[in-house]
């Protein structure tokens, strides 16, 4: 974990053990000094003041329990991804801040990188990202994309056993597709309910918007299931829509929304 920086002319030893010695708050000293009660109780540690805390001896888990649990720190990814800290995380799924950092802090991502990516996304917050900014992320997102979640690895290997060509996470403007089949069908896997609750769903409409509009085509497969199936009716309907759309140069700004069983659950155009 790296160490937060603080101003040690302001935050010094002699003025935080007057603080402690009359049992001042962390919550008071950090708004006497202007910082988080991180900040308070790191310095503390550096100066001699507090002990670390001993490291958490969770890291040695049971074979499967980070498989066991991989859709739901997708979840947790993805509300960090958004710019949720751990406690927000934590209040929206209904968990405790420990079990959500063990989870992160098993897959691999440490507390800091979790700081710092927090404090991009307040630094841009209440600022607009030009198009630009926006499209250069998207291209680097293609270029170096992320890793595939189990259904997209699912359909990504149907995809080549049937011969389609396909770029995942593929840019387009300042968006980027799950999958791009040719210059005409983006297919999406949503892979939990939060895509249609909170900040998720309410930039949903200006996606769907701006892809249709832009003459593309998008095919949507919702997978709830807990198995990492998508059943044939679900992959023949694809096909059909993806033959419809090669051979029928009008057929453009449509989205199918199917289930991985193979069940419609919604069709129609950006008009």
């Amino acid at each position: 974990m790296n160490k937060i920086t603080y101003d040690k002319s302001i935050l010094t030893k002699e003025a935080l053990q007057t603080l402690r010695s009359q049992r001042v708050t962390y919550a008071k000293m950090a708004e006497h000094f202007g910082v988080t009660e991180y900040t308070i109780k790191r310095a503390m540690i550096d100066y001699g003041i507090l002990a670390p805390k001993p490291p958490k001896k969770f890291l040695d888990v049971a074979p499967g329990y980070i498989e066991a649990r991989s859709d739901e720190f997708q979840r947790f990814l993805e509300l960090h991804n958004q710019g949720m800290s751990y406690t927000e995380i934590a209040a929206t799924c209904g968990k405790s801040q420990s079990y959500v950092g063990k989870l992160f802090t098993l897959n691999g991502y440490r507390f800091d990188s979790a700081y710092k990516t927090r404090a991009a996304h307040n630094a841009v917050r209440g600022s607009k990202r030009t198009i630009e900014d926006l499209e250069k992320r998207a291209l680097g997102k293609e270029k170096t994309p992320p890793k595939m979640s189990r259904w997209e690895t699912v359909f990504a290997d149907w995809l080549t056993s049937q011969g389609i060509v396909f770029t995942f996470s593929k840019a387009f403007g300042k968006y980027n597709f799950d999958f791009a089949v040719g210059d005409s069908v983006a297919v999406e896997l949503y892979g939990g309910a939060f895509h249609a609750d909170g900040r998720a769903a309410a930039r949903l409409n200006d996606r769907m918007s701006y892809i249709l509009n832009r003459g593309w085509n998008i095919y949507i497969i919702w997978c709830l299931s807990k198995e990492e199936t998508i059943f044939p009716g679900c992959l023949d309907d694809f096909i059909s829509f993806l033959q419809h759309t090669r051979s029928n140069k009008a057929f453009r700004g449509q989205y199918r929304v199917i289930w991985s069983d193979g069940d419609s659950i919604a069709m129609g155009s950006f008009e």
